[in-house]
């Protein structure tokens, strides 16, 4: 594409301004504007959700948990092997409790291209080296859940001024249902 700036939202996430309210009316106005991107990227170099708190645990664990460990595990292989100047980023990023995640982004075109040739040289590696015989079609999503992971690490080893903001879901989120699947996970091990 031939732009100045590119994005990555969802087609039910979006930034936007802080909303309390179920009502999609609502939830759609607040989603920005073009003059809202404007704005920010006349003094950010990248916008950012609200980092996720993982308060009990760290991002390596979170993901062993949620996810197969073994992947992970390859992961750090590969940019050991491939990028070893980002493993330091990558350990940083694996014991912290925050983290990046939803694949969102909005930055310059010319960063944007520097990232996904630094992540998907990583993820073809990984496919190539990555049985999925058995997984399910939650997991199969594995490149989906390790690129939030590595565009963490990618931005540690940037120097970049980042503006967090709100993510507007249009769907309503379960909450009951998002703290039982977790549970399940803590205390029985399975996902």
């Amino acid at each position: 594409m031939d732009c100045e700036y590119i994005g990555l939202c969802h087609y039910r996430r979006y930034f936007g301004h802080t909303v309390h309210a179920k009502d999609i009316k609502k939830k759609k106005e607040a989603i920005f504007t073009k003059a809202d991107y404007e704005d920010l990227l006349t003094k950010y170099d990248v916008i950012l959700p609200k980092k996720r708190n993982y308060y009990i645990e760290t991002v390596r664990s979170q993901y062993e948990h949620a996810h197969f460990k073994k992947d992970l595990d390859e992961v750090e292989k590969i940019i050991a092997e491939k990028y070893p100047g980002y493993s330091e980023a990558f350990t940083r990023v694996m014991n912290r409790r925050k983290l990046y995640i939803l694949n969102m982004f909005v930055m310059k075109k010319s960063l944007f291209d520097e990232y996904c040739t630094w992540l998907f040289d990583i993820l073809f590696e990984l496919e190539k080296r990555t049985d999925m015989t058995g997984y399910d079609t939650y997991e199969a999503r594995l490149f989906g859940f390790m690129s939030e992971r590595l565009f963490n690490v990618w931005l540690e080893r940037q120097n970049l001024k980042k503006c967090e903001v709100p993510v507007v879901f249009l769907e309503n989120i379960d909450w009951p249902k998002k703290i039982a699947n977790f549970l399940k996970r803590k205390i029985t091990g399975k996902r």
